[in-house]
């Protein structure tokens, strides 16, 4: 259960409460119920609470509210915490209070669910979502024909679905749990963060048959999922009426070698976030170059009053060997190095054809002592840094700059605990030449098995044309989903001037600059990720000297490129 489903469950009692209150004259609300419920919901939005406001809300006389508030900190369930500088201050919510509130919203659920008869696993509060009652739940769902299989033979419950582990998904996900909607159980989905994503497509292809019905995939997974027949090429299934509504450059890269391997559900960027309000009062101009980034950082770093220069995904892995390659695409370099026209020419040996990894080069070292005069402005353990602990940390105020993929940096603007609303500006990646400046593209899609029976590939294709289509898109956005920059052709302007990250990625769409290349489009990929994930991460914790991380890692990775066929 997630804290916006226990913001709406409280919401829930507490008009129930007030109709009580409201109906039958002379009654209160109970005084603990107010306490409590005000002091929970403040902490899933990030909130402060005095305890003259606690009181206030207990609408109970002074010190009557002051000696139960008193109780409940002996008693465990609110903890005082301290206002630095003062010695006033805040009340919270102890570990206990969430927990014991936790289970209570559970229950919650379960009865609603059993008292409306609306679900037959009405004792299984995870496998369903208590959706928010203000949206028009069907507007969202799927058309009845799906929901009901093919001439009602397949329920739509019966779909399985294999995506990553993020926000979107989750909500995705919770749209057909809704209590509502009866269309599915959490069961019918199986969330995994990257690596477990990667390793459940894999594992699921050697199956006879398909443990899922829809997958997701990261989109530099596409020629290995095409060349291995992980997934279906589009073409091969009837049902996919043709989807070529999206912006050329994202719609390619969900192909290879010819072959179409799903369809994109949504495409997001990294940008560079700045704190505006921090720029400004600093007087420094915006950077342009990856020098202007260490100066900035330097200026706003600040360990004292708890703010770091600069956020980035450094943890070992997936988050540090994107990071590497992104930044040695604004140094102009490249992991790889395709096979020319030239030497196909020329020559018809493997030696002069192959694809060569290309880390022994002087813009790779200049990556490398970038991303070490990074770490002396970066936020503390950046080295253990994801996607979303470096979303949450410039979140909450703690860095004047963060590299932040756009999917996680929307939360800026809607999330309830964002302490930098309104006041973020995006930029593209500050590159050496300081001019023509480019987004690194990722994001997933959706694609069908290539181990699905037919008659099951024909109802998984009418599900994501449903997924992907501009109507569900926008119906999405209207009912809460998380936000997500639209590439597509068709547009709605409403939903542009939204959020400063949606006209950003839009005008980075239209002047061309997105970019696809910096992750090499290799069957190899996971493989060349893996090593980068490993030897950056060492070389910049200092285990291994940056040549020798660079050296190590061009060795490695050639060896998996000289084993793609030629």
């Amino acid at each position: 259960m997630n804290d916006y489903e226990i913001l709406r469950i409280i919401e829930f009692v507490e008009r129930s409460r007030t109709s009580f209150r409201d109906s039958i004259l002379g009654v209160d609300p109970d005084a603990d119920w107010l306490i409590l419920s005000h002091l929970v919901r403040a902490g899933l939005r990030g909130e402060k609470v005095s305890i003259s406001e606690l009181i206030s809300i207990s609408r109970l006389p002074y010190g009557t509210a002051n000696r139960r508030i008193q109780r409940m900190i002996n008693e465990g369930l609110i903890a005082k915490q301290a206002i630095e500088g003062s010695k006033r201050f805040d009340l919270i919510p102890t570990a206990g209070l969430h927990d014991s509130f936790l289970s209570f919203a559970q229950e919650i659920k379960v009865l609603v669910a059993r008292t409306l008869g609306m679900r037959g696993d009405a004792e299984r509060a995870d496998d369903y979502f208590f959706g928010d009652p203000r949206a028009n739940i069907a507007e969202m769902l799927p058309p009845p024909t799906l929901r009901g299989g093919l001439g009602g033979q397949i329920p739509v419950a019966n779909l399985r679905f294999l995506f990553h582990d993020d926000n979107y998904f989750a909500s995705l996900r919770n749209l057909w749990t809704d209590i509502r909607a009866s269309a599915g159980r959490g069961a019918d989905f199986a969330m995994a963060t990257l690596p477990h994503l990667y390793e459940a497509l894999v594992r699921n292809a050697t199956r006879e048959v398909s443990e899922f019905d829809v997958v997701t995939a990261n989109l530099p997974w596409v020629p290995e999922l095409i060349s291995k027949e992980i997934v279906k090429p589009v073409a091969e299934v009837e049902a996919f009426s043709g989807l070529r509504s999206f912006h050329p450059a994202l719609w390619d890269c969900t192909s290879w070698g010819g072959h179409q391997a799903g369809v994109p559900l949504y495409v997001t960027v990294e940008a560079l976030a700045a704190r505006s309000d921090l720029f400004e009062t600093a007087r420094l101009a915006f950077p342009r170059t990856p020098e202007d980034v260490i100066a900035s950082a330097r200026h706003l770093h600040d360990p004292k009053q708890g703010i770091a220069g600069v956020a980035w995904n450094g943890a070992r892995g997936t988050p540090i060997a994107s990071a590497f390659m992104f930044f040695l695409g604004d140094h102009e370099g490249a992991v790889v190095r395709p096979p020319s026209s030239s030497d196909l020419t020329r020559s018809a040996s493997k030696e002069r054809t192959r694809w060569r990894a290309m880390l022994q080069c002087a813009e790779a070292k200049q990556t490398l002592k970038f991303m070490r005069e990074l770490l002396a402005v970066s936020s503390p353990n950046v080295l253990s840094f994801d996607g979303d602990r470096t979303m949450y940390e410039f979140m909450s105020g703690k860095a004047g700059m963060a590299y932040v993929w756009s999917m996680r940096a929307a939360r800026f603007e809607f999330d309830l605990a964002s302490r930098v609303r309104g006041r973020v500006r995006y930029l593209p990646h500050p590159n050496v030449r300081g001019m023509r400046q480019k987004v690194p593209v990722g994001g997933f899609l959706l694609a069908i098995p290539s181990n699905l029976p037919a008659d099951r590939a024909h109802l998984a294709a009418q599900a994501i044309e449903w997924m992907t289509s501009f109507g569900a898109r926008v119906s999405h956005k209207q009912n809460g989903l998380p936000l997500v920059p639209e590439f597509s052709v068709g547009t709605d302007i409403e939903f542009d001037a939204t959020s400063p990250i949606v006209s950003f990625v839009k005008g980075q769409a239209r002047d061309n600059l997105l970019d696809t290349s910096t992750r090499p489009a290799v069957p190899v990929y996971h493989w060349i990720e893996e090593i980068l994930g490993e030897e950056i991460h060492a070389a910049l914790r200092g285990q291994v000297s940056d040549s020798a991380a660079l050296e190590r890692a061009n060795s490695r990775i050639q060896t998996f490129l000289d084993r793609m066929e030629p």
